[in-house]
């Protein structure tokens, strides 16, 4: 049964700036509830009409990595406090860590650096440890996304866990936190056998319980949590992404900087026709804005990538086939399948021999 679903505010009416608030809880549009479709499954609409230019959600990481090349020099390395993520010059002052585990990982004041003390402590020995041999035996991207789940576990471990993670007692609350990341979708199943075989072997190797990664988690749930981050994880990049129509002249959403999960955010389904734009702000929040009128009833869908790049049907399905595993069936993509060929020929009747 669908809901409607709040999430906490410090403030009954926050203050705005642009139409978004500016608070540091998370903050869901009341006219957006949680539903579920037998083929999608969790999703988000409308269930009164949201004005194009609504901010819609506001969700906080809760785990973000930085994804920059020459991150000692990289003006756009994010603050490794999780409750900062603000971007800071390399010649502002930033601190790096103390045990000088990787240059990717900096603060932008002791103040941050000391209130991430006891996240950082839980990834800092893993990260000296295998930061370079994963990166050189396996890449980036595998190393990125082993980063953002050791991240999870570090929050996971160092997050105060209030007994209820969910955030109003309705019958049917929308979960958040820990609780929240539980509930994504993703499975063993959603993924290829080989694919699911490669992060078995990464999982075995560098995610095991153990004194560098103290987590407490079975080897089969560190490997389901690697399929959840997966197939909900945000890359974060200077603009918006899902402007439709796309701007003329062509103006990308920019360079990705960062990649997050986002337990509310990661609801959101794809639509190649999006009725909401994303965009991360200063602290790392993903804000979620209305692009046009979304009418009671609407499902509220974002782009899973940048609209200028994959402009044509056949580009834009094998991009989401390859990256996110399905086809999609979005009302553009159904508009733009060509038509079925009709077959006027007739046989020629049997003859008698």
């Amino acid at each position: 049964m669908s809901q409607v679903v709040y999430i906490t505010l410090e403030e009954p009416i926050p203050n705005r700036i642009d139409g978004i608030p500016k608070t540091q809880s998370d903050w869901i549009h009341p006219n957006l509830i949680e539903s579920v479709d037998p083929v999608k499954g969790r999703q988000l609409r409308a269930s009164e009409h949201i004005p194009k230019g609504t901010c819609v959600l506001i969700d906080h990481p809760y785990a973000i990595i930085p994804v920059v090349d020459d991150p000692a020099t990289n003006d756009d390395l994010i603050c490794s406090n999780s409750a900062c993520n603000r971007r800071s010059l390399s010649q502002s002052g930033r601190l790096s860590c103390s045990n000088s585990c990787i240059a990717d990982v900096s603060w932008c004041s002791s103040t941050c650096r000391d209130a991430d003390k006891a996240r950082h402590d839980f990834e800092c020995t893993w990260l000296k440890r295998y930061a370079d041999p994963i990166r050189k035996k396996w890449g980036e991207y595998d190393f990125g996304m082993l980063w953002v789940i050791v991240r999870l576990l570090a929050s996971r471990q160092t997050k105060p866990r209030p007994q209820n993670e969910n955030v109003l007692p309705t019958s049917q609350p929308l979960k958040h936190g820990w609780a929240g990341i539980e509930s994504l979708c993703g499975s063993v199943d959603t993924w290829p056998h080989e694919q699911v075989r490669s992060w078995t072997t990464l999982v075995k190797k560098y995610l095991q319980n153990g004194p560098v990664l103290p987590h407490g988690l079975s080897a089969d749930q560190v490997l389901h949590l690697i399929c959840q981050e997966e197939a909900n994880s945000f890359g974060l990049y200077p603009r918006e992404t899902g402007i439709y129509p796309p701007p003329q002249p062509l103006v990308g959403r920019g360079e990705q900087f960062a990649a997050a999960v986002y337990p509310t955010a990661a609801m959101a389904n794809h639509s190649c026709v999006p009725n909401m734009t994303h965009k991360p702000d200063e602290d790392g929040r993903m804000i979620f804005t209305a692009s046009r009128d979304i009418l009671p009833g609407q499902e509220c869908c974002i782009s899973y990538f940048d609209l200028t790049k994959h402009t044509d049907l056949t580009s834009r399905r094998e991009h989401l086939r390859k990256s996110f595993k399905f086809t999609c069936q979005c009302d553009r993509c159904v508009s733009e399948e060509p038509a079925e060929e009709t077959n006027d020929w007739t046989p020629m009747p049997m003859m008698d021999i």
